[in-house]
Protein backbone atom coordinates (compact mmCIF):
# COMPACT_ATOMS: atom_id res chain seq x y z
CA UNK A 1 0.00 0.00 0.00
CA UNK A 2 1.11 3.56 -0.73
CA UNK A 3 2.04 6.36 1.66
CA UNK A 4 -0.23 9.36 1.00
CA UNK A 5 0.40 12.81 2.41
CA UNK A 6 -2.56 15.20 2.50
CA UNK A 7 -2.48 18.83 3.59
CA UNK A 8 -5.64 20.44 4.92
CA UNK A 9 -6.69 17.03 6.19
CA UNK A 10 -8.76 18.09 9.19
CA UNK A 11 -11.93 19.04 7.30
CA UNK A 12 -13.64 19.27 3.93
CA UNK A 13 -12.16 17.51 0.93
CA UNK A 14 -8.94 16.76 2.81
CA UNK A 15 -10.70 14.87 5.60
CA UNK A 16 -12.85 12.97 3.10
CA UNK A 17 -9.75 11.95 1.13
CA UNK A 18 -7.87 10.94 4.27
CA UNK A 19 -10.75 8.78 5.47
CA UNK A 20 -11.28 7.04 2.14
CA UNK A 21 -7.60 6.34 1.51
CA UNK A 22 -6.93 5.13 5.06
CA UNK A 23 -10.07 3.02 4.85
CA UNK A 24 -8.60 1.37 1.75
CA UNK A 25 -5.54 0.38 3.78
CA UNK A 26 -3.08 3.03 2.65
CA UNK A 27 -0.72 4.76 5.08
CA UNK A 28 -2.01 8.33 5.31
CA UNK A 29 -0.22 11.35 6.71
CA UNK A 30 -2.70 14.11 7.44
CA UNK A 31 -1.34 17.61 8.01
CA UNK A 32 -3.53 20.42 9.33
CA UNK A 33 -3.70 23.20 11.92
CA UNK A 34 -6.38 21.62 14.13
CA UNK A 35 -4.90 18.86 16.28
CA UNK A 36 -8.25 17.75 17.74
CA UNK A 37 -9.65 17.03 14.27
CA UNK A 38 -6.51 15.12 13.34
CA UNK A 39 -6.72 13.09 16.55
CA UNK A 40 -10.33 12.17 15.81
CA UNK A 41 -9.40 11.01 12.31
CA UNK A 42 -6.47 8.98 13.63
CA UNK A 43 -8.77 7.27 16.13
CA UNK A 44 -11.11 6.27 13.33
CA UNK A 45 -8.38 4.90 11.04
CA UNK A 46 -5.40 2.88 12.27
CA UNK A 47 -3.30 3.69 9.20
CA UNK A 48 -3.77 7.46 9.50
CA UNK A 49 -1.27 9.60 11.38
CA UNK A 50 -1.96 13.28 11.98
CA UNK A 51 0.66 16.05 12.23
CA UNK A 52 -0.21 19.58 13.30
CA UNK A 53 1.34 22.28 11.13
CA UNK A 54 0.33 25.44 9.32
CA UNK A 55 1.25 25.21 5.62
CA UNK A 56 2.02 28.92 5.77
CA UNK A 57 4.83 28.20 8.23
CA UNK A 58 7.69 26.69 6.18
CA UNK A 59 9.69 25.43 9.17
CA UNK A 60 6.72 23.78 10.90
CA UNK A 61 5.56 22.17 7.66
CA UNK A 62 9.03 20.86 6.87
CA UNK A 63 9.25 19.32 10.34
CA UNK A 64 5.88 17.61 9.90
CA UNK A 65 6.86 16.22 6.49
CA UNK A 66 10.20 14.95 7.77
CA UNK A 67 8.54 13.33 10.80
CA UNK A 68 6.03 11.65 8.48
CA UNK A 69 8.80 10.26 6.30
CA UNK A 70 10.68 9.01 9.37
CA UNK A 71 7.62 7.27 10.78
CA UNK A 72 5.93 6.01 7.60
CA UNK A 73 8.63 5.94 4.96
CA UNK A 74 8.97 7.93 1.72
CA UNK A 75 5.88 9.77 0.51
CA UNK A 76 4.51 8.06 -2.59
CA UNK A 77 1.60 10.42 -3.27
CA UNK A 78 1.06 13.99 -2.06
CA UNK A 79 -2.30 15.74 -2.31
CA UNK A 80 -1.69 19.41 -1.60
CA UNK A 81 -5.14 20.56 -0.63
CA UNK A 82 -4.92 23.09 2.21
CA UNK A 83 -6.61 26.39 1.45
CA UNK A 84 -8.79 29.23 2.69
CA UNK A 85 -11.58 31.25 1.12
CA UNK A 86 -12.98 34.59 2.24
CA UNK A 87 -15.42 36.43 -0.06
CA UNK A 88 -14.22 39.92 -0.92
CA UNK A 89 -15.87 43.22 -1.73
CA UNK A 90 -13.48 44.69 -4.28
CA UNK A 91 -14.50 48.22 -3.34
CA UNK A 92 -12.89 47.72 0.08
CA UNK A 93 -9.38 46.36 -0.35
CA UNK A 94 -7.65 44.97 2.73
CA UNK A 95 -4.13 43.93 1.66
CA UNK A 96 -3.77 41.65 4.70
CA UNK A 97 -6.63 39.45 3.48
CA UNK A 98 -5.06 39.11 0.04
CA UNK A 99 -1.64 38.37 1.53
CA UNK A 100 -3.10 35.70 3.81
CA UNK A 101 -4.78 33.94 0.89
CA UNK A 102 -1.53 33.91 -1.06
CA UNK A 103 0.48 32.70 1.93
CA UNK A 104 -1.82 29.74 2.58
CA UNK A 105 -3.25 28.80 -0.81
CA UNK A 106 -0.18 29.34 -2.98
CA UNK A 107 2.94 29.48 -0.82
CA UNK A 108 1.52 26.67 1.33
CA UNK A 109 1.83 24.43 -1.73
CA UNK A 110 5.31 25.71 -2.51
CA UNK A 111 6.38 25.06 1.09
CA UNK A 112 5.12 21.48 0.86
CA UNK A 113 6.84 20.92 -2.48
CA UNK A 114 10.16 21.95 -0.94
CA UNK A 115 9.88 19.04 1.48
CA UNK A 116 8.65 16.50 -1.05
CA UNK A 117 10.26 17.06 -4.45
CA UNK A 118 13.93 16.36 -3.59
CA UNK A 119 13.23 12.79 -2.40
CA UNK A 120 10.95 12.07 -5.35
CA UNK A 121 13.63 13.25 -7.77
CA UNK A 122 16.25 11.13 -6.00
CA UNK A 123 13.99 8.07 -6.05
CA UNK A 124 12.88 8.66 -9.63
CA UNK A 125 9.20 8.29 -8.75
CA UNK A 126 6.34 10.01 -7.00
CA UNK A 127 2.92 11.56 -7.56
CA UNK A 128 1.87 15.10 -6.69
CA UNK A 129 -1.69 16.41 -7.03
CA UNK A 130 -2.33 20.10 -6.39
CA UNK A 131 -5.86 21.21 -5.53
CA UNK A 132 -6.79 24.40 -7.35
CA UNK A 133 -10.32 25.44 -8.39
CA UNK A 134 -12.37 26.47 -11.40
CA UNK A 135 -12.19 29.90 -9.75
CA UNK A 136 -8.67 30.01 -11.16
CA UNK A 137 -9.92 29.80 -14.74
CA UNK A 138 -11.39 33.31 -14.91
CA UNK A 139 -12.12 36.10 -12.46
CA UNK A 140 -15.40 35.69 -10.58
CA UNK A 141 -17.45 37.94 -8.28
CA UNK A 142 -16.27 38.03 -4.64
CA UNK A 143 -13.17 35.99 -5.52
CA UNK A 144 -10.58 38.75 -5.84
CA UNK A 145 -8.46 37.34 -3.01
CA UNK A 146 -9.12 33.64 -3.63
CA UNK A 147 -9.22 33.30 -7.42
CA UNK A 148 -5.73 34.66 -8.16
CA UNK A 149 -4.17 32.12 -5.79
CA UNK A 150 -5.90 29.29 -7.65
CA UNK A 151 -4.84 30.68 -11.02
CA UNK A 152 -1.29 30.81 -9.67
CA UNK A 153 -1.47 27.13 -8.71
CA UNK A 154 -2.53 26.16 -12.22
CA UNK A 155 0.39 28.06 -13.70
CA UNK A 156 2.71 26.57 -11.08
CA UNK A 157 1.65 23.02 -11.94
CA UNK A 158 1.97 23.63 -15.68
CA UNK A 159 5.47 25.06 -15.19
CA UNK A 160 6.64 22.31 -12.83
CA UNK A 161 5.35 19.63 -15.22
CA UNK A 162 8.31 20.28 -17.52
CA UNK A 163 10.78 19.89 -14.65
CA UNK A 164 9.31 16.97 -12.72
CA UNK A 165 7.79 14.58 -15.24
CA UNK A 166 11.13 13.78 -16.94
CA UNK A 167 12.34 12.60 -13.50
CA UNK A 168 9.49 10.13 -13.06
CA UNK A 169 7.23 12.36 -10.95
CA UNK A 170 3.56 12.38 -11.97
CA UNK A 171 1.97 15.82 -11.61
CA UNK A 172 -1.73 16.70 -11.73
CA UNK A 173 -3.87 19.76 -11.05
CA UNK A 174 -7.35 19.38 -9.53
CA UNK A 175 -10.06 21.97 -10.28
CA UNK A 176 -13.33 21.31 -8.43
CA UNK A 177 -16.47 23.38 -8.76
CA UNK A 178 -18.56 24.18 -5.69
CA UNK A 179 -18.04 21.69 -2.85
CA UNK A 180 -20.09 21.76 0.35
CA UNK A 181 -17.62 22.62 3.12
CA UNK A 182 -16.75 25.10 5.86
CA UNK A 183 -15.25 27.36 3.22
CA UNK A 184 -18.27 27.55 0.93
CA UNK A 185 -20.71 27.79 3.87
CA UNK A 186 -19.98 31.53 3.99
CA UNK A 187 -21.38 32.11 0.50
CA UNK A 188 -24.66 34.02 0.43
CA UNK A 189 -25.58 33.01 -3.13
CA UNK A 190 -26.86 29.85 -4.79
CA UNK A 191 -23.99 27.57 -5.74
CA UNK A 192 -24.79 25.65 -8.94
CA UNK A 193 -24.06 21.92 -9.10
CA UNK A 194 -22.95 21.83 -5.45
CA UNK A 195 -21.46 18.46 -4.46
CA UNK A 196 -20.47 16.86 -1.16
CA UNK A 197 -16.90 16.48 0.08
CA UNK A 198 -17.19 12.72 -0.20
CA UNK A 199 -18.26 12.96 -3.83
CA UNK A 200 -15.32 15.29 -4.47
CA UNK A 201 -12.95 12.80 -2.81
CA UNK A 202 -14.18 9.98 -5.06
CA UNK A 203 -13.73 12.19 -8.13
CA UNK A 204 -10.18 13.05 -7.08
CA UNK A 205 -9.16 9.48 -6.31
CA UNK A 206 -10.58 8.25 -9.62
CA UNK A 207 -8.97 11.11 -11.50
CA UNK A 208 -5.57 10.43 -9.96
CA UNK A 209 -5.68 6.92 -11.38
CA UNK A 210 -5.76 8.38 -14.91
CA UNK A 211 -2.99 10.06 -16.85
CA UNK A 212 -4.96 13.28 -17.25
CA UNK A 213 -3.04 16.36 -16.18
CA UNK A 214 -6.16 18.30 -15.18
CA UNK A 215 -8.92 16.73 -13.05
CA UNK A 216 -12.08 18.86 -13.29
CA UNK A 217 -15.46 18.12 -11.72
CA UNK A 218 -18.42 18.01 -11.56
CA UNK A 219 -18.64 17.91 -15.36
CA UNK A 220 -22.11 19.48 -15.30
CA UNK A 221 -20.47 22.65 -13.95
CA UNK A 222 -16.92 22.55 -15.30
CA UNK A 223 -18.14 22.27 -18.89
CA UNK A 224 -20.00 25.56 -18.42
CA UNK A 225 -16.98 27.19 -16.80
CA UNK A 226 -14.77 25.83 -19.55
CA UNK A 227 -16.98 27.57 -22.11
CA UNK A 228 -16.65 30.86 -20.21
CA UNK A 229 -12.85 30.62 -20.42
CA UNK A 230 -12.95 31.20 -24.15
CA UNK A 231 -15.62 33.89 -24.34
CA UNK A 232 -14.54 37.37 -25.48
CA UNK A 233 -14.04 39.63 -22.46
CA UNK A 234 -17.02 41.88 -23.11
CA UNK A 235 -19.39 38.94 -23.45
CA UNK A 236 -17.89 37.18 -20.42
CA UNK A 237 -18.38 40.16 -18.11
CA UNK A 238 -21.91 40.76 -19.39
CA UNK A 239 -22.97 37.13 -19.01
CA UNK A 240 -21.46 36.52 -15.54
CA UNK A 241 -22.65 39.91 -14.31
CA UNK A 242 -26.20 39.17 -15.44
CA UNK A 243 -26.22 35.67 -13.95
CA UNK A 244 -25.01 36.94 -10.58
CA UNK A 245 -27.26 39.98 -10.49
CA UNK A 246 -24.42 42.48 -10.60
CA UNK A 247 -25.39 44.06 -13.93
Amino acid sequence: MAHYLITGASSGIGAALAGRLAGAGHHVTGIARRQQRLTELSQQHKTLQGYMADVGDPAALMTAINDAKTNSGPVDVAILNAGIYQPQDGTKIDPAVYEHHMRINYLGVVNALAGLVPDMITNGRGHIAIVSSVAGWRGLPKSAAYGPTKAALISLAESLYFDLVPHGVKLQIICPGFVESEATAVNDFEMPDLISCDTAAVEIINGMETNDFSINFPKSFTRKMGFLRFLPDRLFFRLVGKQTGIF
